[in-house]
């Protein structure tokens, strides 16, 4: 990849030279970039410019997008995440490396998301419900993780799962990936459990009893209005057989109490407060649809917008990190590049310090030590520069700087390395800074650039250039 981003203005003001300033991220020291500008200093625009290069170059591109600004991507796809839409992304879909993915990986990871999605009330209990459920949903569509060979799944869509379940065929819908669907009922039979006091088995019989008692209610509602009296003595005897296997399974459940794994099927759930509460963090991050088993229509495109204004920040940090992870597995599965540097897959992530953590098995932290080999490239996008960790913006390949408010110079003077002047001659969409870390250059410096401009004689020049 090779783009070009304008003029170098000193040797363009001082030595009336055309020196041209391009990013080529095989150059550097990774394909990482930070692109820093405050609100009206053509950061879309610049964005925009950076990601038609890549996909020139035949780069595969990821863009998530908070503002629904960058869809003009040359030749993308953008998809609108939201409860209309119902488009989604399955998180219990598992990497099926035997080394690095299985069910206690993917496991950990969502139980990882949702407690950083949810700063407060969500404690080790919580945790150790959620796990829970997860590995149980996984044991009762038959994956384990002492069991590799029962890793490999089809995706299954919402509408599909609707017909198999609505038609009872049980051992097809085991042929799937479980959903958060899936999650949620299981929690909600356990939270019956808890409640009444039975296992599984009771707890079916008990559904069973519920609806057809619901019958018989309409059957009595429609009997006042002269329906037939033999509906009702047919939906009493129904009820009469159901209590009976209801009662058998709660004595079943009683007597079988052998090695007491029943109770401590029930007690590793804590309490029905806790249970409940994790239900309801779990309806909450995916009231807008974004973990619905429907994956949005990109079809073959090379680069894909997702729009994701729509969901709350916590919903945002969630679907952004079960994706990326998505992203990174795949391309680990692809083995390094070959020369080590090449850039194969740019991940833009707009407002990216919304998404960085200090923890660092945290998948952007990974990503950013990580992802250079397998050719992935992080993106940031960002108003200022002090939202990321220290970690990121010394191990930055290309940190750009479109105009940062003044009170924030002195954070970059320490942190950036950049001197005041560079700061000061920096204009909104005129000039802007760049640093571009090659290997075996300790702290190179910030070049001034111009960057093409119809509005300005200048910028009018830089253009011609890139022409």
């Amino acid at each position: 990849m090779r783009h070009y981003l304008g003029l170098s203005e000193y040797f363009l003001r001082q030595k009336q030279q055309t020196q041209p300033v391009v990013y080529q991220p095989e150059s550097l020291i990774n394909s990482h970039l930070l692109l820093a500008g405050m609100s009206g200093t053509g950061k879309s625009f610049q964005s925009v410019r950076l990601l038609d290069a890549a996909v020139a170059a035949g780069i595969e591109v990821d863009v998530f997008d908070v503002h629904e600004e960058l869809d003009g991507v040359r030749g993308s796809t953008a998809c609108k995440y939201s409860r209309a839409t119902g488009y989604g992304h399955n998180p219990l879909v598992l990497d099926t490396n035997p080394h690095s993915g299985g069910v206690d990986a993917q496991v950990s990871f969502i139980v990882r998301l949702v407690r950083e999605a949810t700063p407060t009330n969500f404690g080790a209990k919580q945790e150790a419900a959620l796990r829970n459920l997860l590995t149980d949903t996984y044991a009762l569509s038959g994956i384990f993780e002492n069991r590799p060979d029962t890793w490999v799944r089809r995706s299954i869509t919402e509408k599909e799962r609707e017909v198999i379940v609505s038609e009872r065929r049980w051992s097809e819908l085991r042929q799937y990936y479980p959903t958060l669907d899936d999650v949620k009922s299981f929690a909600k039979r356990k939270i019956m459990a808890l409640t009444i006091g039975g296992d599984q088995k009771a707890v079916t019989a008990y559904e069973g009893l519920a609806r057809v008692k619901a019958r018989l209610s309409s059957a009595q509602s429609r009997w006042a209005k002269a329906t037939s009296d033999e509906e009702t003595a047919k939906l009493e005897k129904q009820i009469d057989d159901l209590k009976g296997k209801a009662i058998e399974a709660y004595a079943d459940f009683i007597n079988n109490l052998k090695t007491g794994k029943e109770i401590d099927d029930i007690l590793k759930y804590d309490s029905v407060d806790v249970l409940t509460s994790v239900l309801q963090r779990i309806e909450l991050l995916g009231s807008t649809g974004l973990l619905r088993a429907n994956e949005p229509p990109f079809g073959n495109a090379q680069a894909r917008v997702h729009q994701i204004k729509d969901m709350s920040r916590e919903q945002q940090v969630l679907f952004v990190k079960l994706r990326l992870r998505e992203i990174f597995e795949r391309r680990k599965r692809e083995g390094a590049t070959p020369t080590g540097t090449e850039l194969r897959h740019v991940i833009f992530l707009d407002e990216a310090p919304t998404y960085f953590s200090d923890d660092p098995d945290d998948i952007i932290n990974i990503i950013a030590r990580e992802a250079r080999k397998f050719g992935i490239g992080l993106w940031c996008a960002a108003q200022s520069p002090t939202g990321f960790p220290e970690d990121f913006l010394t191990n930055v390949g290309a940190t750009v700087l479109l105009g940062v408010h003044s009170k924030f110079w002195k954070y970059c003077t320490n942190s950036l390395r950049i001197t005041e002047d560079g700061l000061k001659f920096i204009k909104a969409k005129e000039v802007l800074a760049i640093k571009l870390q090659r290997a075996g250059q300790a702290d190179p410096p910030f070049i001034n650039v111009i960057v093409p401009n119809p509005d300005t004689s200048l910028g009018r020049q830089a253009a011609s250039m890139a022409a």
